[in-house]
């Protein structure tokens, strides 16, 4: 195997010296088989959309197929069943490479990670051509270390509320005392750095309010986000006396 890293294209045809030549289009075998309890042959060598009920080759693993099998993550090395792959290694995509084949060629220390599931043609969505799963050879340790890291991160989002949101709803003709009840909860969520989704509707029934009042309110609402610290994030959805949404930013996750 030649040294780590050249360029892009280039590295990946020395680290693999040459792609396997593709077989006739077969139809996908039944069967068992497939690494990791991802249940799909992995027997033959097939870039054909001729699958039965699926349209397309059972092999090929989409979103949906990983939603199914109850991971929390795409498949790596044997549980990889697509017949063909694009490979990232340190560059841009390549291929339509083999996932055994490319396998054959790592180090000990390396692992193919599936980044991008494969993606079916749909004629419908203007999709005419499938989009084959994107993998990416990566080394086992700096991966582990970086995926450590994310979920260090993660538990300090937690820890600090960032990442958590709340939903408030008003309506447009809420009373005072109300009003301030909720502009209370919503000042202590804005505190803790929680993200704040505040929902001003109108309901059926009940007294209707003026532009000049549902103008009054929003302005009411913001004010008293900004002293909390909060931070509105983008403009207001919706329309006034309606349906309007405003988001704001705690201060925390400022």
């Amino acid at each position: 195997m030649m040294c780590r890293r050249s360029s892009g294209a280039e590295h990946l045809q020395l680290r693999l010296f040459t792609r396997p030549s593709r077989p006739p289009p077969n139809r996908a075998g039944g069967g068992g088989g497939g690494g990791g309890g991802y249940g799909r042959s992995t027997a033959g060598n097939s870039l054909d959309d001729d699958g039965e009920a699926r349209g397309f080759d059972k092999r090929y693993t989409t979103r949906a197929d990983i939603a199914k099998m109850g991971r929390d993550r795409p498949p790596q090395d044997h549980e990889i069943t697509d017949p063909y792959v694009m490979v990232i290694d340190g560059g841009a995509p390549e291929g339509p490479l083999a996932p055994r084949f490319v396998m054959k060629k790592l180090q000990p220390d390396e692992s193919l990670r599936m980044v991008q599931p494969y993606v079916p043609a749909d004629a419908e969505a203007g999709r005419w051509r499938a989009q084959l799963a994107v993998c990416k050879i990566v080394n086992k340790r700096d991966e582990y270390a970086r995926q450590r890291q994310l979920k260090e991160r993660r538990r300090a989002e937690v820890a600090t509320g960032k990442g958590k949101s709340k939903e408030l709803e008003l309506s447009w003709s809420i009373g005072e005392h109300d009003l301030a009840i909720k502009l209370r909860q919503m000042g202590k969520f804005l505190a803790k750095g929680i993200r704040v989704e505040v929902a001003v509707v109108r309901k059926r029934g009940g007294k209707r309010a003026t532009p000049e009042e549902a103008a009054a309110l929003v302005k009411r609402v913001r004010e008293e986000a900004a002293e909390q610290g909060g931070r509105e994030k983008g403009e207001a959805a919706g329309e006034t006396l309606r349906t309007m949404k405003l988001v704001f930013e705690g201060k925390a996750s400022s």
